[in-house]
């Protein structure tokens, strides 16, 4: 057994260290990717960054950059490239910052809104509740409902106790 789990923690491992950051290398940027562009050794310099609907950013030194369709590996590049200018030797690592899912949840029995932001898709899971079945990915925006509908006699008992109360008073008026 612990053979096999040993195996499996090997894969994982693979996986995560030499497969994802093919594909993360691989993706290509477009407007309101969240960016984050840090030189190491030059804290001054990082930053994080949205790409304008034009597909630009705009850093300290370098100015106003396209960025719209190019690869986190090939901006990684163009980075270090025109950093050079202005810093020896620069080593500039940009991050992919993940889009936030909003959860909107309709509380039926109140019948209000209430829109929450989740960092991670198993946070937008939980806050989907169980019944949510759809597939959800970062930059979604999910409508569920929550609570329960108040039946008749929850919501309406006020309404239903004056009205006897009203025709036992008339009840009563008339028969004297």
């Amino acid at each position: 057994m612990k053979r096999y789990i040993s195996i499996l923690l090997i894969i994982c491992f693979i996986f995560t260290a030499i497969i994802l950051p093919v594909f993360a290398s691989d993706y290509i940027l477009a407007p309101s990717d969240q960016l984050e562009v840090k030189i190491l050794n030059q804290k001054d310099l990082d930053t994080k960054q949205s790409v304008a609907p034009d597909g630009t950013i705009s850093l300290p030194f370098v100015g106003r950059l396209s960025v719209q369709g190019q690869t986190l590996s090939g901006l990684d590049k163009l980075l270090n490239e025109k950093f050079s200018k202005y810093v020896n030797n620069p080593q500039v690592v940009v991050y992919l910052i993940p889009r936030p899912i909003y959860v909107i949840q309709k509380n039926v029995r109140t019948e209000t809104w209430d829109v929450k932001e989740a960092k991670s898709i198993n946070e937008a899971k939980a806050l989907a509740g169980v019944n949510y079945t759809e597939n959800i990915k970062h930059g979604d925006v999910i409508s569920v409902e929550a609570g329960d509908k108040p039946d008749f006699w929850e919501k309406n008992w006020y309404k239903v106790l004056t009205g006897t109360a009203v025709l036992v008073g008339i009840y009563a008026t008339v028969k004297k």
